[in-house]
């Protein structure tokens, strides 16, 4: 029989890839996340981990583990879900969606999951629409949110659950519209905006909501975000709206074939 607390030790740190973040999340001092991860290396017979000065990678041994980690935490809660009853809601849910969804829509709702149900662990990521639904097909996340124009993903759930008003803004008095800065490749909105321009401008990509509208506040181009993003400049007048751009639908994405915990249940009910 393997302890399920190093099953869990093994998912965080798979998750972060440090040993330091991991003992900080489980509540744990270093060494004893070091000595799990042996212990259970041994149980196994495998090495999970490579320990890079990068951090910690997982072996191909290590991902097989993981894999079969989380069903087996998956299947225990389950089992506590059933013995005791809707009240006793626990437990973890991977949740992967777009930097500004995470930073702007989902703090609130988090946090009030966590004051109806102090048991739930919500482990959030930003990701984009690709890795995202990756991520729920391989059970890697339980639940992903993604902004599209329209969602067609075989074999999962799509349930559109609101709109995300996108504005074309640049700092006052900017005029000149050949440079543009924008959110990575793989932004469904930015890449929207790119196929849409009559004309090949100079465009920047960057991986940060921050950077990207930094760069247009201090005057050096234009840039297109959800409103959310640059409401607080546009209140301020530090960026102007060049005009409205198509919303962009959000939609919360499942996995069918896998039997949500209890905790899943209520952190999807939470978000729609």
């Amino acid at each position: 029989m393997v302890d399920t607390r190093l099953l869990r030790t093994l998912l965080v740190l798979a998750r972060t890839g440090s040993f330091t973040a991991t003992a900080a999340e489980l509540h744990l001092v270093q060494s004893t996340v070091t000595s799990q991860v042996k212990a259970l290396e041994r149980h196994l017979g495998a090495r999970l981990f490579d320990r890079l000065p990068s951090g910690a990678r997982l072996t191909e041994a290590g991902r097989q583990a993981v894999e079969h980690a989380r069903e087996v935490l998956t299947s225990e809660q389950r089992l506590r879900d059933a013995v005791r009853g809707s009240t006793a809601v626990e437990g973890d849910v991977r949740i992967a969606a777009p930097e500004s969804v995470c930073a702007y829509r989902l703090p609130q709702r988090i946090a009030d999951v966590a004051l109806r149900w102090p048991g739930i662990s919500v482990h959030l990521s930003p990701a984009g629409t690709r890795q995202a639904l990756a991520g729920v097909r391989n059970g890697t996340l339980d639940l992903a949110l993604v902004l599209e124009d329209s969602l067609v993903a075989a074999g999962l759930k799509v349930t559109a659950i609101g709109v995300e008003p996108i504005e074309l803004v640049s700092a006052p008095g900017v005029v000149v519209d050949e440079r543009y800065f924008l959110l990575e490749e793989g932004c469904s909105y930015s890449d929207r905006f790119v196929r849409e321009l009559s004309a090949t401008p100079s465009i920047t990509r960057f991986g940060s909501i921050e950077a990207v509208r930094s760069c247009v506040v201090a005057g050096l181009g234009w840039t297109v975000l959800p409103r959310v993003a640059v409401a607080e400049q546009l209140d301020a007048g530090t960026l102007q709206r060049v005009r409205e751009l198509p919303d962009s639908t959000l939609f919360l994405v499942t996995d069918p074939r896998r039997t949500p915990t209890a905790a899943v249940r209520a952190v999807a009910a939470a978000l729609n």
